[in-house]
């Protein structure tokens, strides 16, 4: 997921729709060529896609919905920051679900020239909702408060 954000975030388009029911942030658009890669790099998993863009300011978000096969909350978790280290990105900030939680996880992530943050819901079912917002050295603390409000959207 991270590194088709990284490698299409400045091609977003405007599009209607909406998988996750997710409000992106007032003046950002509907990026589907970036949901698109997002899925097709995420492989079969993959149940829906949505993801914005504020091209002008550098500021990027895809969010995926996957399924996979049911495992322990922890496991996934750990599958997860794998893959983020995986696509070449520097995890930090980690916080995984402690026993008993309801499945979150977050973390930041650097990938030069990005910097991110992930927000990720699992279940034991094998479902997963992941959300991931990053942004470039353009307007990054401008990025970094839309970020954080988008991510908070994810239910």
């Amino acid at each position: 997921m991270l590194l088709a954000l990284c490698a299409v975030c400045a091609r977003g388009e405007a599009a209607p729709g909406s998988a996750s029911g997710i409000v992106p942030p007032a003046g950002w658009r509907v990026a589907p060529e970036l949901a698109k890669a997002a899925s097709d790099a995420a492989g079969s998993a993959t149940t829906a896609s949505d993801a914005w863009a504020e091209p002008a300011r550098g500021c990027y978000a895809v969010w995926l919905a996957l399924h996979g096969a049911p495992a322990a909350i922890d496991a996934a978790s750990d599958q997860l920051v794998a893959g983020v280290q995986k696509i070449g990105a520097e995890p930090s900030a980690v916080v995984k679900p402690q026993p008993g939680d309801r499945g979150e996880l977050s973390l930041a992530f650097v990938r030069p020239p990005y910097r991110g943050k992930l927000r990720a819901l699992l279940a034991k079912t094998g479902d997963v909702s992941a959300l991931a917002c990053m942004w470039n050295e353009r307007e990054p603390k401008a990025c970094e408060t839309a970020c954080t409000s988008l991510l908070g959207g994810l239910h």
